[in-house]
This record gives C-alpha cells, sequence and structure tokens, in this order.
C-alpha cells in the first residue's frame, strides 16, 4: 500500500479525468502506478476495502476486466488490460474523495 500513498495524486487525476484524456494517462504512466491501482483493485476484491452498495454495483460491471487485471502476472500485462478499458476506473473515484 505504500506504492498507493505515493502515488494517490495521480490516480486520483486518473480516476477523475474524462474517458480519452484517462487513456493518454494509462499510456504514458509508469509501471509503479499500474501497480498501485493492481493493488486497490485487489483488496478491494478481497474486501480490504469498504465501499459504499451504489459504489460496489458500478464496480461489479467491470468484474470481469477486474479479473484479467488481478490475476496478470506481470505489470505490463496490466498496463495493457488497464489501457484497452479505461473505463473501468471511475467506479473508484469514491476512494480519493
Amino acid at each position: 500500500m505504500d506504492k498507493v500513498k505515493l502515488h494517490s495524486g495521480f490516480i486520483k487525476r486518473i480516476v477523475t479525468a474524462p474517458a480519452p484524456i484517462r487513456a493518454k494517462l494509462l499510456k504514458s504512466s509508469n509501471l509503479e502506478i499500474i501497480t498501485a491501482i493492481s493493488e486497490i483493485v485487489y483488496n478491494i476484491f478481497h474486501k480490504n476495502i469498504e465501499l459504499d452498495k451504489k459504489t460496489l454495483c458500478k464496480v461489479k460491471k467491470f468484474k470481469k476486466v477486474y479479473t484479467k487485471l488481478i490475476k496478470a502476472k506481470d505489470a505490463q500485462a496490466r498496463k495493457a488490460i488497464l489501457c484497452g478499458n479505461p473505463n473501468c476506473l471511475p467506479p473508484l473515484v469514491t476512494l480519493f474523495k
């Protein structure tokens, strides 16, 4: 979780940005940021981070994408998944308020 704290400002910018800008930010981000986003998703799925019901319903729509993200072996594969599905990140905006 240290990576999440270190890069929380940039992750917040990615999550709150409009879709075209979010895609560009994901493509230009380094692998530590991608790993931090993966840690957040991992902790949501293992219920270490609690979400309200409204946000949880939004997150469930992207369950397949998040599962692929968690199961990916290296950061390059995770980056490819996130760049291919940039719309899976806006439900996480409630974590950064």
